[in-house]
């Protein structure tokens, strides 16, 4: 039997951070399942699903005291097997939104995908640079599950009155 956990972790950005905890986990026999890992702020951020024996479960909670020492804030728990988790009916929504820089466009968009009863699966942002004037760009990306009793249609209208009203980009994908 399988234990599932869920890591968290963040410490100051500098090289072989990935390299330090991927090593953790190996030497603790637990295998990888899932993960983000991502630069913020001058901070380097992982959350990653892993599994491992119950005994090498406990073995890395009594060890988390290793990767605090490297100067990591870290966190750990308790989470089911991916595969055990029974899927819902879901239409797939990939979206992607581009727009010059502002407060609320997170908030707009998953306010709509919430009233349309939608359930977020990843959703990604970042700060780009136009090309030409280097004015700051807001990229969101999010891939949701919709409801099958929800029409598609009626989410991606209320996405592109949304994207009318707040000069938004908005490209779905596939």
């Amino acid at each position: 039997m399988k234990t599932f956990m869920i890591l968290f972790l963040v410490g100051k950005d500098r090289p072989g951070i990935a390299d330090d905890l991927s090593t953790f986990l190996y030497e603790r026999e637990a295998n990888i399942e899932d993960s983000r890992m991502a630069v913020m702020g001058g901070c380097f951020s992982v959350m990653t699903l892993f599994s491992c024996s119950p005994e090498q479960a406990e073995v890395i909670r009594a060890d988390l005291g290793k990767l605090r020492d490297m100067e990591f804030e870290v966190s750990l728990h308790d989470a089911q097997d991916p595969a055990s988790i029974p899927r819902k009916a879901e239409l797939p929504l990939k979206v992607e939104v581009v727009s010059m820089d502002h407060p609320g466009i997170v908030r707009k968009v998953v306010h709509i995908l919430r009233t349309h009863d939608v359930n977020i699966e990843s959703l990604n942002t970042r700060i780009l640079r136009a090309p030409l004037s280097g004015a700051p760009l807001f990229d969101l990306t999010i891939e949701a599950g919709i409801p099958s009793k929800e029409p598609i249609a009626a989410v991606k209208h209320d996405l592109e009155t949304l994207a009318t009203e707040e000069n938004l980009d908005l490209v779905f994908t596939k």
